[in-house]
């Protein structure tokens, strides 16, 4: 699982390919916000939950300091600039032999 260390919300930003935004950085991910109270909590980029990940050039690109977002998820969004990220893997819930959930031990 990706979780944004260091990021930026652009807010309200209009899908086209003709507007451009500075921003000094290159992105390495960029994602549509769908449920950004979600996505504060734990900062974990959850595809179609808390974010929707767009692909650079289909979606967006970022060239000579001016950003470009263009994407076929919406007409205007919030847009979560990504600028470093860490894989996360998180603790198992269930038993990948069985589907029931696992008990924690205590000592």
């Amino acid at each position: 699982m990706l979780k944004a260390l260091r990021f930026e919300i652009l807010r309200d930003i209009k899908a086209s390919c003709l507007a451009t935004i500075a921003l000094a950085e290159q992105p390495v991910r960029v994602a549509t916000l769908i449920d950004e109270k979600a996505f504060l909590a734990d900062q974990f980029l959850v595809h179609n939950k808390t974010v929707f990940l767009e692909d650079r050039t289909h979606d967006w690109e970022w060239r000579d300091g001016l950003f470009r977002y263009y994407t076929r998820v919406a007409e205007r969004a919030d847009v979560l600039i990504i600028y470093e990220l860490e894989e996360v893997t998180p603790a198992a819930r269930f038993c990948p032999q069985t589907g029931g959930p696992l008990v924690a031990v205590s000592k």
